[in-house]
């Protein structure tokens, strides 16, 4: 693919400090995506152009439910993933990701719902501003998440799309989601019982059609979501050559 150039998330770097884990990114690629929460949160857009590398960014998720009925919460968690639109701005970054929240109670779920489009009518409406594109992403079996199958993709239509393959295949419709479009993925692998984050290739994702996805769409800078950098690594090779 012409202009190619996959991405390592910070993510399997998440014990290391920021600082620390871009060191170890420089001899590695040259894209990163930041995932901007734990000891890699930041506002310092400074300390992220001192780097050469082409970004995205991750918006905070553990603490973060741009579905919460609680107002508070709803507009606190959007407030977050503003800022990383900032962030992203300030860095010239080719996007962000975020999560789509999720409903506490079962009897919440309408009001959920409503919370959710008003959360991503105000996000979309930043994005704008900011000139940066933001990605909305499915989520793995948890709970009550939004986006654990392709049929929620109808509440957040009008915002695209990022594409989680391991998120997918845990939630076993990794074929279904394959056949919607999107601007955004992450790469990882699982057997489909949990959220591994393994390196591509070491569990049960249709690697083919992944990679038949990715051409089809014209992503040319997917980004290796691993919980291991060895397997981040690896994976960023694999692609590379799959896609190359």
């Amino acid at each position: 693919m012409s202009g190619l150039i996959v991405s390592i998330s910070t993510h399997s770097l998440a014990s290391h400090p920021l600082t620390e884990a871009l060191e170890l990114l420089v001899p590695r690629t040259s894209a990163v995506e930041l995932m901007n929460d734990g000891l890699h949160y930041t506002t310092d857009a400074a300390l992220l152009s001192s780097y050469s590398f082409r970004w995205s960014v991750h918006a905070p998720a553990r603490s973060v439910n741009i579905a919460s009925v609680l107002e508070p919460i709803r507009r606190a968690s959007v407030e977050l993933v503003e800022e990383s639109l900032e962030l992203a701005a300030d860095c010239s970054a080719s996007h962000v990701v975020f999560h789509p929240g999720y409903y506490t109670f079962k009897e919440e779920y309408e009001k959920s719902v409503s919370a959710l489009k008003t959360s991503l009518k105000e996000i979309n409406r930043f994005a704008e501003e900011t000139g940066v594109q933001c990605c909305v992403e499915n989520m793995g079996n948890w709970g009550y998440f939004f986006l654990k199958s392709p049929e929620d993709l109808e509440l957040t239509r009008g915002t695209a799309f990022c594409l989680d393959i391991g998120h997918a295949n845990e939630c076993g419709c990794l074929s279904e989601f394959l056949q919607h479009p999107f601007s955004a993925i992450h790469v990882h692998d699982n057997d489909g019982t949990s959220d591994a984050h393994l390196g591509l290739g070491k569990g049960s994702i249709d690697i083919a059609a992944g990679v038949e996805a990715v051409k089809r769409n014209n992503i040319t800078s997917p980004v290796a979501e691993c919980a291991d950098f060895y397997a981040a690594v690896e994976t960023k090779s694999l692609l590379e050559k799959l896609l190359g």
